[in-house]
């Protein structure tokens, strides 16, 4: 593996290092709750708070894209690249439009990366003979879509609250 690649896949460290950042400043911001708010209402706080948040959405992306370009050169793992890349694309986008913009969320493609574990333990089974490391991916996978089940499953529900609290309210 060239010095490039090794480099391209070490960098996927900054993910986690701005996802926390993301995580303290909120901790930091008066009026906002990590547990009860989206991050993205960060960039609606003040100038600090909301654009160190923004570029850190930014070089998420980037690194996730980076990321995706080594597994499609080095692996050539198509289902794997196109799905971080997608992925990486949304958390640009995230940072450049602020929540209240319509391409914030690039219209959900977010839900891409349920299945990112999965296609990447499927495609680089080669370069990760470990057979505890496609189990763990598969596990990542179904965690993620039991999370994402559970979200949707409380919001319904919360939502039908509100409703009834207005109607009898």
């Amino acid at each position: 593996m060239s010095k490039n690649h090794l480099l391209t896949i070490k960098q996927v460290i900054l993910i986690p290092v701005f996802a926390f950042y993301n995580i303290f400043v909120g901790l930091l911001v008066s009026d906002y709750s990590v547990v009860s708010q989206h991050i993205s209402e960060l960039a609606l706080e003040a100038q600090f708070f909301a654009y160190s948040h923004r570029l850190a959405d930014i070089l998420i992306g980037l690194s996730m894209c980076l990321f995706a370009i080594a597994c499609l050169s080095i692996a050539r793992a198509k289902f794997t690249f196109l799905t971080i890349f997608v992925f990486g694309i949304t958390w640009i986008f995230a940072g450049i439009f602020i929540l209240t913009g319509p391409l914030h969320d690039v219209y959900g493609l977010t839900t891409v990366l349920i299945v990112v574990p999965v296609l990447f333990a499927l495609e680089m089974r080669d370069y990760y003979s470990s057979k505890n490391f496609q189990n763990f991916c598969v596990l990542v996978t179904l965690i993620q879509v039991l999370f994402s089940s559970g979200f949707l499953v409380m919001d319904s529900c919360l939502s039908n609250t509100k409703e009834l609290h207005s109607e009898f309210g």
